[in-house]
């Protein structure tokens, strides 16, 4: 690796150690917060989970705990806050560093600098403030790169394994195994991703129940609890203001329906851009973020990590600042309108949700944008002409 690369991923690591020495109080308040920690990533039921598993308890009774037991079982030998800073900056740059293999890996179609993705990351805000909060999607962010790099790489076992981890961390990430299939060449070899991913999610579980003390209780309080949105709480997704305000009699069938909406598109995303399997792989994960039913700030963030990516494509772009003016917007005045409506009162849900829905445009139009893009180029086989107006493909 060259020293460039070494500067960023080491600014990486000290950029993330320094906010949270020069700012203790931040951590605590950042997981607080709705648009950083969600009942399902929030480090302080994370360490609800590792004390009651230290002290004997099953750790998900009393329904507080949603993480996956290994995950829970893992920090538990952490006990220094120092060691636990430490991990997750390390982990940051482990995933700064795996988007500078993938940059190598297109050094030859994509005309970017190898450092240029893993800066990027690095030095994102919300990838920042989300790394200090200690959510526990990192852990979630960091299986999907490496399942991407390694599938790029003809890694095919590994690429299962940790697809399989991200799907057992937070389940939905599961749904990225179909474009991540179209990476690999061949019958026999998805054929093999597909076993080595069903033996890895069974090993997972396998080894969660005999962490819980051989019992199942964690599939509800992990997977259950997602799937249903049994956590009425408010975040940055499209779910909880429509189920606050639902009859409880419609409840369980529109929650089905809002859980085929997430899986829906990524079939259809890589059936249509199936030559260009990296791109529908970013484009399904994007497609997530929106959907999933407890998103956070540092999902959009990893997100946003690979857009550099798609620099051939940059000038068929056509809603790139509208997108990023929304997000700038979403992004300042989601704090201030919960604040509003939680911490003073003088506002309602309304507020807050007005602005989820910005943010959920802004993810939307640059996903939509994106997806525009590839077909032109394709239109154009390859060969980029900015001139031709085109209205519908």
């Amino acid at each position: 690796m060259w020293a460039r690369e070494k500067w960023v991923l080491f600014a990486c690591v000290v950029t993330r150690l320094l906010v949270s020495l020069l700012f203790p109080s931040l951590q605590q308040q950042l997981d607080k917060s709705v648009e950083f920690s969600t009942p399902f990533t929030s480090y302080r039921s994370l360490r609800e989970g590792v004390y009651m598993l230290n002290n004997g308890f099953q750790p998900y009774n009393g329904g507080v705990v949603h993480q996956a037991p290994l995950l829970v079982a893992m920090m538990s030998f952490i006990e220094s806050d120092a060691l636990v800073a430490l991990l997750y900056a390390l982990l940051d740059a482990v995933v700064a560093y795996q988007l500078t293999c993938i940059a190598q890996c297109f050094a030859a179609s994509v005309d970017i600098p190898i450092w240029l993705p893993s800066l990027l990351y690095s030095f994102n805000p919300l990838v920042l403030l989300s790394c200090v909060s200690r959510s526990s999607v990192i852990f979630t962010n960091l299986c999907i790169s490496t399942a991407v790099l390694s599938a790029l790489q003809g890694e095919i076992v590994v690429a299962s394994i940790a697809i399989a981890t991200a799907g057992y961390m937070s389940l939905y990430p599961m749904l990225l195994l179909i474009p991540l299939l179209s990476l690999f060449d061949g019958k026999s070899a998805k054929t093999k991703a597909v076993i080595c991913s069903s033996l890895t999610a069974v090993s997972l579980l396998a080894l969660s129940n005999v962490i819980c003390y051989r019992s199942w209780d964690f599939l509800e309080a992990t997977y259950g609890a997602l799937v249903r949105f049994d956590k009425l709480f408010p975040n940055l997704g499209l779910w909880w203001y429509f189920f606050i305000e639902m009859f409880e009699a419609f409840l369980p069938f529109f929650k089905a329906v809002f859980n085929v909406v997430v899986l829906s598109f990524v079939g259809p995303i890589t059936l249509r851009f199936y030559k260009q399997p990296f791109y529908a792989f970013v484009l399904s994960l994007g497609w997530i973020v929106i959907t999933k039913p407890y998103p956070t700030l540092g999902d959009a963030g990893f997100f946003l990590s690979f857009i550099p990516f798609f620099k051939p494509l940059y000038g068929y772009l056509r809603y790139s600042v509208l997108s990023c003016l929304l997000l700038l917007h979403a992004v300042l005045l989601s704090p201030i309108f919960y604040h509003l409506w939680v911490g003073l009162g003088s506002g309602n849900s309304n507020f807050f949700y007005a602005i989820t829905l910005v943010y959920a445009l802004a993810l939307a139009s640059t996903v939509v944008d994106l997806c525009w893009a590839m077909l032109r180029m394709d239109y154009d086989q390859g060969k980029p002409n900015y001139t031709l107006k085109i209205t519908q493909i």
